[in-house]
């Protein structure tokens, strides 16, 4: 399961930039202005250099003060991408609940979530967030690669699990 981690988290890591900006374009997510608040836009870039300890520190911080709802939700879509870089799926999980809770257009929180179940084997959740994110950003190259990524640690874990059963 080490490959399916390592292929996690480069999913997360690929679906991490413009998560923040508070006036992006929610379907192609291309124009990209900047975040309000400069505490989440420094956290935003340090998890997309793979700072994930300071990413998270500063988001954290960001996230106790005044933010618009949409950028709330960014920040903790970014919080999910940043505990999956450091594998603590538990709370990934509960950052990318809030994210999608609070903004369900945000078609990169989905990407983020997608991976979290990838990492756990929960692959028809992963494939269900993946399928929301595209009816999003149907053009999404980021959800696209991570619906090939899913498929394939599929048959990578069910082949693992036959050979177990031989053995």
């Amino acid at each position: 399961m080490k490959n399916v981690r390592l292929v996690v988290l480069l999913l997360v890591a690929a679906s991490l930039p413009g998560l923040v900006s508070a006036n992006e374009d929610r379907g192609s997510s291309n124009s990209v202005f900047g975040p309000l608040n400069p505490l989440l836009a420094d956290g935003a870039a340090a998890l997309e250099l793979g700072r994930a300890d300071e990413g998270i520190r500063l988001t954290l911080e960001g996230l106790k003060l005044p933010n618009a709802v949409h950028e709330t939700a960014a920040a903790h879509a970014n919080l999910c991408g940043g505990y999956a870089m450091l594998q603590r799926w538990d709370e990934a999980l509960a950052h990318c609940n809030t994210s999608i809770s609070l903004d369900p257009n945000n078609w990169r929180a989905f990407n983020n979530r997608a991976a979290v179940f990838t990492a756990r084997g929960l692959y028809d959740q992963a494939v269900a967030d993946v399928e929301a994110g595209l009816k999003l950003a149907p053009q999404s190259h980021t959800l696209h690669k991570t619906l090939e990524v899913i498929h394939d640690n599929e048959r990578i874990a069910r082949r693992h699990a036959r050979s177990g059963s031989r053995a």
